[in-house]
């Protein structure tokens, strides 16, 4: 502005030179008189009048009309979703009224400059934990189409982008909803539906969602996997039935057997048998209340475990020895075979001489008789590791990961002939894990099994 006044008082001065020096030029070659002079000075005064109204309108220009313009311009750029520069237009605003004017627009701008990036940060950090959620969420909008769709949804639900609709995506899924009776729903309830894709047990709840106003806007469909949650709901039923068929069994012998002596009749051998079947059958239950115990002190962590440095192959040979009546009685060779100089294990003595004996145990049971039974105790890096090979009937492979699982047998029928709960396995993982070991099983149905456990030999640094 200040070079444009500069500009104008400059041609102002340069008329007037001008107009005096041709007045001057004239005067003196007698062309002009004083009257002459006279209508040239009201000529040149009139010019200045011009030139000194012109530099005011462009003054006034300057200070009221490129301010507002500016302000025009900036509210035209909100408009479109973008925020203005207003750096310089603080510059302009020299009258009062403009000046308070362009101060209320830059403090307006600011305002919504922050408001701008609040909500841009705030999309961002949406969209961040929509496409890292493990949970699938889909957006439709009131036409049924997709307006927002995560990657965990596309995984669970087994779709792409090209599934861009409501009708496609249920479809696809094979349920049968109504969308608009999901959008229109009294007091804001959801919808929820129970299917499965790709072997995955699927939760999906259906929800509306709507504007400031209260206008319904959409559907979100939020996709939950619950597969996890079945099969341990399933294990769950399946554990319990268990246990009441382990208890419900040695109970109904002893009440057949006890009832039957209460009747009499019965010679002095028929008692002494009755009596034996009774007291075996107590026992087994005593092993199996003994077992879900142990267990339950596992799952609620209320093991003491008595950790120390003790030589591994002294317990195994021991366990050998235990077992070797046992294995006799079937014909089967025992052989305990432990390396020189061991480093001694830092665990639980009395835990893991019940994980040798649990597996010695399974290896004589499930083993036909005259069948070759190896222990083996080793070093492997700073590990101690203790297997127990067998030529037995072996376990199939589509069991070997539910082996550890309580109350599983692969053999049902025969693991309750023999007399186990069903739990040894079980427990014998949670000892092994207890003591920062590993346990592995390899097997071959008739081929026999391998069963690895590796025990540390240091005091584990926390």
């Amino acid at each position: 502005m200040k070079n444009s006044i500069k500009r104008s008082i400059s041609i102002l001065c340069c008329s007037m030179v001008v107009i005096v020096y041709i007045a001057t030029i004239l005067l003196s070659k007698g062309v002009l008189d004083i009257n002459n002079i006279f209508a040239i000075s009201n000529i040149i005064f009139l010019l200045s009048i011009l030139l000194v109204v012109y530099v005011i309108s462009n003054i006034v220009s300057k200070m009221i009309t490129f301010p507002l313009k500016k302000i025009e311009k900036g509210m035209k750029t909100v408009a479109e979703g973008k925020v203005p520069d207003t750096k310089y237009l603080k510059e302009y605003g020299k009258l009062k009224e403009i000046d308070d004017t362009v101060e209320a627009y830059i403090l307006m701008m600011e305002l919504i400059k922050k408001n701008h990036f609040d909500l841009n940060s705030q999309q961002s950090k949406t969209e961040i934990i929509l496409e890292h959620m493990a949970d699938g969420v889909v957006a439709f909008s009131i036409s049924k189409q997709v307006v927002h769709m995560n990657k965990a949804a596309m995984r669970l639900l087994n779709i792409t982008s090209s599934d861009d609709s409501f009708d496609k995506i249920s479809e696809k899924l094979n349920i049968s909803l109504d969308f608009d009776k999901i959008m229109y729903l009294p007091n804001y309830t959801t919808f929820e539906v129970k299917t499965s894709v790709d072997e995955n047990a699927l939760n999906i709840v259906f929800a509306p969602f709507f504007s400031d106003r209260l206008t319904p806007m959409g559907v979100i469909m939020m996709i939950r996997n619950i597969t996890e949650n079945v099969r341990l709901d399933n294990m769950r039923k399946e554990f319990v039935a268990n246990v009441s068929h382990e208890l419900k069994t040695p109970l109904t012998s002893i009440k057949g057997y006890s009832e039957t002596m209460m009747n009499g009749d019965l010679t002095y051998q028929e008692v002494i048998k009755f009596s034996k079947v009774i007291n075996q059958e107590a026992n087994r239950m005593g092993r199996l209340v003994s077992d879900l115990l142990q267990l339950s002190r596992f799952d609620y962590k209320r093991v003491n475990w008595k950790k120390m440095l003790f030589p591994i192959n002294d317990l195994v040979l021991k366990v050998c020895e235990k077992m070797r009546f046992e294995a006799e009685e079937k014909n089967h060779t025992l052989e305990c075979i432990c390396s020189d100089k061991l480093p001694s294990v830092y665990a639980d003595k009395d835990a893991i001489e019940q994980v040798v004996m649990n597996i010695l145990s399974n290896s004589i049971k499930y083993t036909k008789d005259g069948g070759n039974i190896r222990v083996y105790v080793g070093v492997i890096n700073e590990s101690v590791y203790i297997k127990v090979v067998d030529n037995g009937m072996g376990i199939p492979e589509k069991d070997l990961n539910r082996i550890f699982e309580r109350f599983y047998r692969v053999d049902k029928t025969r693991s309750r002939k023999m007399g186990g709960t069903g739990l040894g396995l079980s427990i014998v993982k949670e000892i092994i894990e207890g003591m920062d070991g590993t346990i592995d099983i390899k097997s071959q149905v008739n081929q026999g099994t391998e069963v690895v456990v590796t025990l540390p030999t240091k005091m584990k640094i926390s």
